[in-house]
């Protein structure tokens, strides 16, 4: 693409407040959280319609930089082709893409008022344990779920048949270091609040570090595997998966 006609075309998309996309090749140079720079290569570049934006090369899920909304855009004409400078005065970052080359560019108008439906969180965890308390033990009776702490909420509070109170921590992905010292510190506050010591911690999770289940050994508590439920999948075990279409 000519980078003049790229100039006109960027410039109207970002008066009309449009979603702006083009592929490029181009060199970065980044200051604000750290200061970064990359040589010539291939990008893909977004523009969104509050000013958020992300840069990305080929291969890999997270943007090689990026720029938070509220900041400003300008082009300008160099002897190597056209210099995309971005400032955000507000978080103090400088972004600018020496771009030599354009290949595509591409840019509309989006609406999208939704909230995005989230399954398999924490809460979920909770719910699915007070609903099902046998996935912690057989004579296990939750009395309570989100138990206030000054320290926070305890996810599942209950007891078992020998009169011994339990604190349950649910975390959706491995628990380490900080749940164990998360868990100890309600253990605490519920023998402190409830005047007795018979008081067991379980942290239960789809997996657990090393570290943290030799932590959680020590101090006295218990690891139960317990997965998120994951209501939203609709996972065929026949469907093909995405390298079988670039093999």
């Amino acid at each position: 693409m000519d980078l003049g006609k790229f100039e006109v075309l960027f410039e109207e998309a970002g008066r009309r407040k449009e979603f702006i996309v083009f592929f490029c090749k181009c060199k970065i140079v980044y200051s604000g959280r750290a200061e970064a720079s990359l040589g010539k290569g291939d990008r893909l570049v977004s523009v969104k319609q509050d000013g958020t934006i992300f840069v990305h090369q080929p291969e890999g899920g997270n943007p090689i930089n990026y720029m938070k909304a509220g900041g400003s855009v300008e082009l300008i004409k160099q002897d190597y082709g056209v210099l995309f400078k971005a400032y955000n005065s507000l978080t103090k970052e400088y972004l600018e893409l020496e771009i030599s080359r354009v290949y595509d560019f591409m840019a509309r108008k989006l609406e999208d008022g939704q909230k995005q439906l989230l399954a398999g969180t924490e809460a979920d965890m909770s719910d699915m344990i007070k609903q099902n308390p046998s996935l912690i033990s057989d004579d296990f009776k939750p009395l309570s779920r989100e138990e206030h702490t000054k320290f926070g909420f305890i996810d599942v509070f209950g007891h078992n048949s020998n009169g011994s109170l339990i604190v349950v921590e649910c975390k959706r992905y491995t628990s380490g270091l900080d749940a164990v010292q998360q868990l100890r510190r309600y253990v605490e506050k519920i023998k402190e609040l409830k005047g007795t010591d018979k008081v067991s911690g379980i942290l239960a999770s789809p997996k657990i570090s090393p570290n943290a289940e030799e932590m959680l050994k020590k101090w006295g508590f218990s690891w139960k595997l317990v997965n998120p439920p994951m209501r939203l999948i609709r996972h065929n075990k026949h469907q093909k998966d995405l390298s079988s279409f670039w093999s």
